[in-house]
């Protein structure tokens, strides 16, 4: 009965996921739809990597529906095969003339290494990559997202923790969850529940900025960004970031632009975007959602406590300057969900869920500061472009834990860390670094030709044994563990003699490599790496002693 709340204990599952809140003002006057303003990507990252640890999980979100046509934030720092690269930025002026005064392209683009195949950004706008995500969730596990229903509160036990959820129809429930991951967005509930801090500026009123999709019927030939005016003034940004070349996303800001009055309704959109353009030519259609939006920077001290942490804009947020929010979201949940599956399981301590914070805190304090620096001189821009230009730190191949507590090093502790461009030294490869690939490795089994990305799973680590000395005793102490939290793969080098590779047993993979392995990964002859869960290095040693040590630090 509405109104009356349940207690449903014997319902317990292991992990609570809370999908994003509203963190966004909306206009909703003659428009088609609103939108929801956040991720519900990371939410349903963390849901899909426990899952695939094996554990139940339960998804709610507060709005009453799934997200609303329209996007936000539809820069990925990788290629995808459901995105597509951006188009280049066409440079007009204004508010006359039809021709560009220039071009340019937003990202620097980037050749493929075979260590590092995969380097240039995508586009995927937010609702396809829901769906995506939420296709894969409901057929593989049987597992929905919940609409409709947010939480009041929780409260943490010594093994567990009480949450009360508001269903839509009135009905108020009382649950038990092991673990409880807040995606919930700035305005989220989880944060405030656990008293973290949330310290930083807002820029609401000297940098509003208006954003939306709309629809364009003619006028805008050609598969192009464009950009009018200046941040110094007044600007009009139109992104062509969907495969669909009649949907365009617009940014307008400028120190002179009346972000209010431009925002209150779809003519007087219009009617400011013909003034600062010139461009009464393009015939526009429907708006398809549009809000304002102001720079808010600030980050949580802590991205967790007891049972119950927080990934994404619940713990920080920032500019949207050279697109990291997504990918620095979706860290934070494959981070804390490998962790959490593996304590859960009891095969590792609590004690590793502290590393969650000590990771990534680091990174997020620097990203932050990159993407203000962006924001900067991009509002201090005296022509369009300016600011604009991104940095290869903004590929984020840089992004590393190498001052982690819980990596190990042959090398030891390095001196300095730069969180967020350590991993693009051209020096050895050091534990907390991103795992490279290597391409042409011939698997010993069946001859076929494979690469380490194959074998990398969210599941499991992987201990790369180069040579065949001292493998019988990394099995010895690998074998400890279960198969299906650690796998071993021998990597010979290539004058290894492949019969004596297919015969060996107790691996779980035997290639021969072609010299892409030893050579990514800094290794003559013989030496070991783990490669944790999340595709980054736990440990890079010589000895048993070093395995031993890292894996004391991750297993019970």
């Amino acid at each position: 009965m509405p109104g009356i709340g349940v207690y449903r204990e014997e319902q317990k599952l292991y992990f609570l996921v809370l999908l994003l809140d509203q963190d966004l003002q909306v206009s909703t006057s003659s428009l088609v739809a609103s939108t929801h303003a956040q991720y519900l990507a990371l939410g349903l990252v963390s849901a899909l990597t426990i899952l695939r640890n094996g554990l139940k999980v339960r998804i709610i979100e507060k709005e009453p529906s799934i997200r609303k046509p329209g996007q936000r934030g539809a820069g990925i720092q990788i290629e995808e095969q459901s995105g597509g690269r951006a188009p280049p930025f066409q440079l007009h002026t204004s508010p006359e003339g039809e021709k560009p005064i220039g071009m340019f392209e937003m990202h620097q683009k980037m050749e493929p290494t075979s260590d590092r195949p995969i380097v240039n950004p995508t586009v995927l706008g937010q609702q396809p990559h829901e769906a995506i995500l939420r296709s894969v969730i409901e057929s593989d596990y049987g597992v929905t997202v919940e609409v409709g229903t947010a939480l009041v509160s929780l409260e943490q036990h010594p093994d567990s923790v009480t949450v009360v959820l508001d269903h839509h129809d009135g009905e108020q429930e009382t649950a038990k969850f092991d673990w409880v991951i807040g995606a919930d967005g700035a305005r989220g509930v989880v944060r405030k529940q656990l008293g973290l801090t949330f310290l930083g500026e807002t820029r609401q009123k000297d940098r509003a900025t208006v954003i939306g999709d709309i629809f364009v019927k003619s006028g805008l030939e050609g598969r192009f960004c464009r950009s009018w005016g200046t941040n110094a003034d007044r600007q009009i940004n139109l992104l062509t970031f969907e495969k669909h070349e009649d949907r365009y996303t617009f940014i307008c800001g400028g120190v002179n632009l009346d972000c209010q009055k431009m925002s209150s309704s779809r003519e007087a959109w219009l009617e400011t975007f013909y003034d600062v353009t010139g461009r009464r030519d393009v015939v526009f259609g429907d708006v398809i959602w549009m809000g304002t939006w102001g720079a808010n920077i600030r980050m949580a001290n802590k991205f967790g406590e007891g049972r119950v942490f927080i990934v994404g804009d619940a713990g920080h947020v920032h500019s949207p300057t050279g697109a990291q929010g997504l990918n620095s979201c979706v860290q934070d949940a494959i981070n804390i969900a490998w962790k959490l599956a593996l304590v859960h399981k009891k095969l590792s301590p609590p004690t590793l869920l502290d590393s969650y914070t000590a990771e990534r805190l680091p990174v997020i304090a620097s990203m932050l500061g990159w993407t203000t620096e962006l924001l900067n001189s991009t509002y201090k821009a005296e022509t369009a472009n300016s600011g604009l230009g991104r940095p290869a730190e903004m590929h984020q191949l840089g992004v590393n834990y190498r001052g982690s507590p819980i990596v190990v090093d042959r090398l030891g502790k390095p001196s300095s860390v730069d969180p967020y461009r350590s991993g693009l030294d051209e020096g050895p490869l050091r534990a907390g670094d991103r795992a490279p690939d290597a391409p042409e490795l011939v698997e010993a089994s069946r001859a076929d030709v494979k690469r380490l990305f194959d074998i990398f799973k969210p599941t499991y680590h992987t201990v790369l044994v180069f040579g065949w000395e001292g493998l019988d005793d990394v099995r010895s102490l690998v074998g400890k563990y279960s198969s299906d939290v650690v796998k071993t793969a021998v990597i010979c080098p290539a004058d290894s003699n492949t019969t004596e590779t297919k015969t060996h047993q107790g691996v779980d993979f035997a290639f021969v490599d072609k010299g892409y392995a030893h050579k990514h990964y800094g290794i003559e002859k013989s030496g070991v790496v783990v490669v944790r869960p999340d595709g980054y290095v736990g440990a890079v040693v010589n000895d048993l002693e070093g395995l031993r040590q890292y894996f004391s630090k991750i297993f019970v």
